[in-house]
């Protein structure tokens, strides 16, 4: 009998640390997905979507939650300041790269959260209201030359991609626009429907609101024809040097172990590769990346120096 309880003992010693080592399942409570944009837009979109398969496979709550406002910041701040567990993640897109770079009001500290996975590029697709005469580039351009500030473009937040990108295509073109910043894209483009607004540089993703009638597509901001919107001119085509998208990607607070940052990039990963959730992403015409954390923090990076020598170049992209 001594031998035997020796023997358990044993065993026990050599499994202890091997149960430590492994720790909780990951993850074995809620997770809460933070979009900081209004419900209805495209980074809700994704982030319902991926969430609802998320769910599925962790056999958990995955609670996608919309913390709109203060150009990102509000919704970003709450990850930013979450526990470093793993279950509060932020999906978000362009304002990321740009806050930390315009804005002097910065909510977090710009390296409190780390990247998790890039989950895809956009291209920025200057659409006008369906209830308007703008249904050509020369017609928009002709509205903006009328008088200073004339042509008034929406856009999802201060320091968001289509703020960025009318700046950078007014500059180009020589006029000056009225900026109108909204809580989302999807307050801002109910707006250019009803004609209250001119328009906005938007995603591919308009172009089911353009074959309804609701909005005209002017041109879009790509090296070339974009898959999406097959039948609309680039800026390049029609004599404008304008190439300018946004990324969407996920991130969690800083000091959030590799494990569960490599565990939740697998997972992610996983998820492009369901049916469900890839069609609902294709249908927004994203440009699907994927990639490691690693991969997206290079990225990053590429981004931030791009835009740091778009604002040296003098183009106008303050915030404030």
């Amino acid at each position: 009998m001594r031998q035997l309880l020796r023997a358990c003992a044993v065993a026990a010693a050599f499994a202890l640390p091997a149960a430590v080592a492994a720790g909780p399942k990951y993850p074995s409570q809620p997770v809460t997905i933070i979009v900081p944009y209004a419900p209805g837009g495209v980074t809700d979109v994704y982030g319902r979507a991926i969430g609802e398969y998320l769910g599925r496979q962790w056999k958990v709550p995955v609670i996608v939650k919309n913390e709109s406002g203060g150009a990102t910041m509000i919704g970003t701040q709450a990850v930013a300041r979450a526990e470093p567990d793993g279950l509060t993640i932020l999906l978000t897109s362009y304002a990321y790269t740009s806050n930390p770079i315009l804005r002097r009001d910065m909510s977090y500290d710009k390296d409190a959260l780390r990247p998790v996975m890039l989950l895809g590029n956009s291209r920025n697709l200057l659409v006008t209201s369906g209830k308007s005469d703008l249904t050509t580039l020369d017609a928009v351009l002709a509205k903006a030359r009328k008088s200073p500030g004339n042509l008034r473009l929406a856009s999802s937040g201060m320091a968001s991609s289509p703020h960025i990108a009318a700046e950078l295509w007014a500059r180009a073109e020589g006029v000056k626009i009225t900026h109108v910043p909204y809580r989302g894209t999807s307050p801002a483009m109910n707006d250019v429907f009803a004609g209250q607004v001119d328009g906005i540089f938007d995603g591919a993703s308009a172009m089911p609101n353009v074959r309804a009638g609701r909005l005209h597509a002017i041109a879009i901001a790509s090296e070339q024809r974009h898959p999406g919107a097959p039948g609309v001119p680039t800026f390049r085509e029609l004599g404008v040097d304008l190439v300018f998208g946004s990324w969407f990607g996920f991130f969690v607070p800083k000091d959030t172990p590799d494990a569960i940052v490599n565990q939740l990039n697998t997972d992610l990963r996983r998820s492009l590769q369901d049916p469900g959730t890839r069609a609902a992403i294709d249908r927004t015409s994203l440009l699907v990346e994927g990639g490691s954390p690693q991969d997206f923090a290079r990225f990053l990076d590429f981004e931030s120096e791009r835009l740091k020598a778009l604002v040296k170049s003098g183009a106008d992209l303050s915030t404030q």
